[in-house]
C-alpha cells in the first residue's frame, strides 16, 4: 500500500541453495555407490563363474557334435560295406561275373543308396578285373600291385585312403573278399567323393567351422578350407588317441578350437576346426544381454535414487522452511509481547506529564485572562497555549494507541456474523473514498458462517486497513472487501490497486513503529495493533503485494464451534503465536 525504497537481497539464500544442492548430490552419490557397487561385484562374479560355465558348455556342445559326426561317418561307411558284403553273400559268383547280372545289382544299390556308388567291379584273386559297371574303362585292368588290393586280400573288408589309381582322379574304394568253391574273388565299389565330402563338412559348424579327414600321415582325405585332397595338413603326423581330443591352434592368424576323433579302425582322423570367437558367441550374447539388463538396472537405480533423494530433500527443505517460519513468528510474537509491555509502561509514564501539562495550560489560560495586558499580547499567549494543547492531544492519541497495542484493555469475543458489519464499515468510509476518487465494494459469500471475534475490534481492523489502502492510492483506484469460506475457515480480504509494497519490505510491515509515512502522519502501530487483534481472535494475518499492481491483506478466522460460537469468552489480552503463518510478508500503517 505504501511504496518503499528498494533493498538489495543478501547472498545467504543463494549460499543455502548451493549447500542444499551439494548435500543432495552427496546423498545421491552415496546411495548410488551403495547400490551399484554390490551390483557390479555380483555382475563381475557372474562374468567369471557363469562365463566359464557357458564356455565349457559351448565346448562340450562342440565335442558332442564331433562325437556324433564321427558316428555318422562310421555308420555311413559301415552301411555301404555291409551292403557290398550282403551283395557278395547273396549273389553267386557266376551272376556277378556276368556283367548283365552285375549291372542289375549295381542299379539295385543305386536305387537304395542313391548316387553313393560310382561304379562296381568283380576282381579275381590274381588282381584281374573280371567284370565292371561304371563310367571308366577299367575292365582289363589288373590290381595285383595296388595297395588296396593287397590289404583286402589279407583282410575280409577294407576301406582305402584316397588315391589316384587308373582313373587319374582322387577316389576312395571299399571292397569285400569272398571265398566260394575254392575260388577267391573281390567285390569292389567306388564311393562318391562329393557325397562323402558333403557328409564330412557338416552344416552344424557355423560360419567359420571346417571339418575334414586326414590319414595317419596327416594327408587330406577330404577337401578343406585350408587345403586340398592329397596335400599335407598342419597335422603332419597325428597321434592316435581315444575319444574326442580338444586343443587350440592358430591358423591364418585366428585362434581355432580343434577337436579330433579317430575312425575307420584308426586309419582316418576326423578334424573339426572352429573359430574360438564363434564358439563363444552364445557366451558373448549372454553377457551382452546381461550387460544390457545390468545397465537398465543401473539406470533404474540411478533414476530412483535421484528422484527419491530429491523428494526427501524437498521434504527436508519444506520442514526447514516451516521451522524457520515458525521461529520467525515466535520471535515476532515475543517482540510484540515485549514491545507491548514497553509501550504500556511508556504510555502510562507519558500520560502523567501530559495530564500535568494540561492542568498547567488551563491555569495559564486562567491567569492570562485575569492579568491586565494588551489584547495583542494576550491573544498571542492564548494561541501558544492552544498550540500546546493540540500537541498534548496528539501525544495523548499516540499513548492511547500504545496502550491499545499493549492490550491494556480486554476484548469480549463472541460468534459474529461479519457480513452486515462489513457493509456498515464500508458505508462509513464511502465519502472519504469518493473524495480520493476510489471505488469500494463488498463481496460476501452467501450463508457465511459466524466467526469468533470482538465486533468493535473488527471495525478497528477493517477501518485501519482501508485507510492504509486509501493512503496508497493518490490517483484513485478501487478497494475490494471480501469474505468467503476456504478450507474450513473464513477468509477475510482487503485488496486495493495501490502502488504496492516491495518484496523485501513485506517482512517488516507488521513490526511496531515501522512506517514509511512522513513524520507526524503515522506512528507505525496500526498494522501491529491489527496483527495482535487478529491473533487474539485465534486467526492469522498476512500480506501479499506486487509493486505497481496492488496489495491484499488476508485474514483467516476460525469458524464458530456452534450456533452460539464462543459467546461470552473473554480474552485476557497479550499476544499468542498464530496457529499458522501468513504469506510472504507484512504491511505497515
Amino acid at each position: 500500500m505504501n511504496e518503499r525504497p528498494d533493498i538489495s537481497p543478501g547472498t545467504a539464500g543463494g549460499h543455502a541453495v548451493h549447500k542444499a544442492a551439494r548435500l543432495r548430490w552427496r546423498i545421491v552419490g552415496v546411495l548410488l555407490v551403495a547400490s551399484i557397487l554390490p551390483l557390479g561385484l555380483v555382475s563381475a562374479g557372474a562374468w567369471v563363474v557363469f562365463g566359464r560355465l557357458l564356455e565349457e558348455k559351448a565346448l562340450k556342445l562342440q565335442r558332442n557334435v564331433v562325437r556324433n559326426h564321427t558316428s555318422a561317418i562310421e555308420l555311413y561307411i559301415f552301411s555301404r560295406l555291409r551292403a557290398l558284403d550282403l551283395v557278395a553273400l547273396s549273389h553267386p559268383f557266376e551272376d556277378l561275373r556276368n556283367e548283365a547280372g552285375l549291372e542289375r545289382v549295381f542299379e539295385s544299390l543305386r536305387d537304395t543308396y542313391g548316387e553313393t556308388f560310382i561304379d562296381l567291379g568283380v576282381i579275381g584273386s590274381d588282381g584281374a578285373h573280371l567284370a565292371y559297371v561304371g563310367p571308366y574303362d577299367l575292365k582289363n585292368r589288373n590290381y595285383a600291385d595296388a595297395e588296396w588290393f593287397k590289404h583286402v586280400m589279407s583282410k575280409h573288408v577294407y576301406v582305402s585312403d584316397v588315391f589316384i589309381g587308373f582313373r587319374r582322379v582322387p577316389h576312395c574304394v571299399i571292397a569285400v573278399k569272398r571265398h566260394d568253391h575254392s575260388r577267391t574273388w573281390v567285390l569292389r565299389a567306388t564311393i562318391n567323393s562329393d557325397r562323402f565330402d558333403a557328409l564330412v563338412r557338416t552344416s552344424q559348424l557355423g560360419i567359420t567351422g571346417d571339418a575334414f579327414i586326414v590319414n595317419t600321415e596327416g594327408i587330406y582325405q577330404t577337401a578343406s578350407r585350408y587345403g586340398r585332397v592329397f596335400e599335407r595338413s598342419h597335422l603332419s603326423a597325428p597321434g592316435v588317441h581315444g575319444g574326442v581330443r580338444e586343443t587350440r591352434v592358430t591358423i591364418a592368424g585366428r585362434t581355432m578350437v580343434q577337436a579330433t576323433s579317430w575312425l575307420n579302425n584308426d586309419r582316418w582322423m576326423l578334424v573339426v576346426l572352429q573359430d574360438l570367437n564363434e564358439i563363444k558367441a552364445p557366451v558373448y550374447r549372454a553377457f551382452l544381454w546381461g550387460a544390457v539388463m545390468v545397465s537398465l538396472a543401473v539406470l533404474v537405480i540411478a533414476a530412483t535414487t535421484v528422484l527419491a533423494t530429491r523428494h526427501l530433500t524437498r521434504q527436508i527443505d519444506r520442514a526447514n522452511e516451516q521451522r524457520d517460519e515458525l521461529s520467525k513468528n515466535l520471535l515476532r510474537s515475543a517482540k510484540l509481547a515485549s514491545l507491548g509491555e514497553l509501550a504500556t509502561g511508556l504510555a502510562h509514564e507519558i500520560n502523567n506529564p501530559l495530564a500535568i501539562m494540561t492542568v498547567e495550560q488551563t491555569n495559564i489560560a486562567d491567569v492570562v485572562g485575569e492579568i491586565k495586558v494588551d489584547q495583542a499580547s494576550k491573544d498571542e499567549v492564548m494561541q501558544s497555549v492552544e498550540r500546546c494543547q493540540k500537541q498534548i492531544e496528539r501525544c495523548g492519541n499516540i499513548t492511547a494507541k500504545m496502550l491499545q497495542f499493549g492490550r491494556a484493555g480486554e476484548a469480549k469475543l463472541r460468534a459474529t456474523n461479519i457480513g452486515p458489519r462489513l457493509d456498515e464499515i464500508v458505508a462509513l468510509l464511502q465519502k472519504q473514498a469518493q473524495v480520493r476518487n476510489v471505488t469500494m465494494k463488498v463481496e460476501v459469500e452467501r450463508d457465511l458462517p459466524p466467526v469468533v471475534l470482538d465486533p468493535t475490534e473488527l471495525q478497528q481492523v477493517i477501518v485501519n486497513l482501508i485507510n492504509n489502502s486509501l493512503y496508497a492510492m493518490n490517483d484513485g483506484g478501487s478497494i475490494r472487501v471480501a469474505a468467503r469460506v476456504e478450507s474450513g475457515q473464513v477468509l477475510l480480504t482487503v485488496a486495493d490497486t495501490g502502488c504496492g509494497i516491495p518484496p523485501e519490505l513485506l517482512d517488516r510491515v507488521f513490526q511496531p513503529f515501522f512506517t514509511t509515512k512522513p513524520v507526524s502522519q503515522g506512528t507505525g502501530l496500526g498494522l501491529s495493533v491489527c496483527y495482535g487483534i487478529v491473533q487474539n481472535w485465534g486467526g492469522t494475518m498476512e500480506a501479499r503485494s506486487r509493486v505497481g499492481v496492488g496489495t491484499e491483506m488476508i485474514i483467516r478466522l476460525p469458524v464458530a464451534a456452534g450456533p452460539a460460537g464462543r459467546k461470552g469468552f473473554v480474552s485476557a489480552g497479550g499476544f499468542t503465536p498464530p496457529e499458522r503463518t501468513g504469506g510472504p510478508g507484512e504491511k505497515s500503517a
